[in-house]
């Protein structure tokens, strides 16, 4: 018989963390799941390690292959899934025992459930089109594959098919499609199912902004929105599109202050012609031009958005 859940876990030079990631999924509450190891041709003793596992817990399946990145990693564990919903897991973090079992309890009458790293400080339930325009702004909702369920019939090629150049950002884009090819309201699991290990090896912490990236990036999000209600979440992309500013104009600003990049001549007519209202900050960020004082305020603003991330404020 199948399984309800596949837990999918994408493994690549994952050894100092690996044994605490798979003990954490064997030992779950819920019981009915596979746990499938993805090695991403791994140089260090993960293969070996997954391997083990495999022939100590029948739960566990390996599947070897050539390093092609975290994307198409997981999209090879779907297709070798037997679940009919998917739960992904990063190989240096964990989850907590009762995870699943708190996540497939509100899995009826919906395609995914929704969970969080931390305990949220809000407990409404969110509308598809709520959690459309949260996914977008990464406000409400984590943009990222793990601490969810998604059946597995929407995990699609299509879903996983992205450039490489958006490596960082693939989850976001990932999620934001699934919102948009969904018809029902995800369910919000309003509890910590994910024990996040923030590495700062990872992509997402060692890549350099820049508008090119941007720019690549939100061409990229455009293209997996419905072109016929695009319009109606204009106010979400322009907000993620100047929030994504941010880094630029602290580490170089003399590419923001001047806003001669085509990107930037673009998006300030996508602010007029969609007639988005500047916040404080934002206006501060389009119209200062001079590189000190932008990088001063900008400073601010990541000093202001840190504080309301750790108060859990982003509501």
């Amino acid at each position: 018989m199948n399984p309800q859940i596949s837990v999918i876990v994408p493994v690549y030079n994952g050894e100092r963390f690996l044994h605490e990631c798979i003990d954490s999924i064997l030992n779950q509450s819920f019981t009915d799941f596979e746990l499938i190891l993805v090695d991403d041709g791994s140089k260090d003793g993960s293969a070996h390690i997954c391997d083990d596992y495999a022939k100590k817990d029948q739960r566990v399946r390996v599947i070897h292959k050539q390093n092609e990145g975290i994307n198409a990693t997981r999209r090879r564990g779907v297709r070798e899934a037997n679940g009919t919903w998917i739960n992904f897991c990063d190989n240096d973090d964990s989850l907590p025992q009762d995870a699943l079992e708190n996540l497939y309890c509100l899995t009826e009458n919906t395609d995914i459930v929704i969970g969080f790293p931390d305990t949220p400080n809000y407990r409404r339930e969110l509308s598809l089109d709520d959690c459309r325009r949260n996914m977008i702004t990464a406000k409400l909702l984590p943009p990222t594959p793990w601490a969810k369920l998604y059946r597995r019939s929407l995990l699609t090629d299509d879903i996983f098919d992205f450039p490489r150049e958006i490596d960082g950002e693939e989850d976001m884009i990932m999620n934001i499609r699934l919102m948009f090819k969904i018809t029902r309201a995800p369910h919000i699991c309003f509890k910590k199912v994910y024990n996040f290990r923030r590495n700062t090896a990872s992509v997402s912490h060692t890549k350099l902004a820049s508008l090119e990236h941007e720019e690549i990036f939100d061409k990229i999000r455009a293209i997996s929105i419905p072109s016929d209600v695009i319009s109606c979440y204009m106010s979400e992309i322009l907000w993620s599109r100047l929030n994504g500013l941010v880094s630029i104009a602290f580490n170089n600003p003399e590419f923001i202050v001047e806003w001669k990049h085509p990107y930037l001549i673009q998006l300030k007519s996508d602010i007029k012609r969609y007639q988005y209202k500047l916040n404080f900050s934002q206006w501060l960020m389009v119209h200062i031009r001079t590189k000190k004082i932008l990088k001063l305020c900008v400073f601010m603003i990541m000093v202001k958005n840190f504080i309301r991330y750790r108060l859990g404020l982003n509501n």
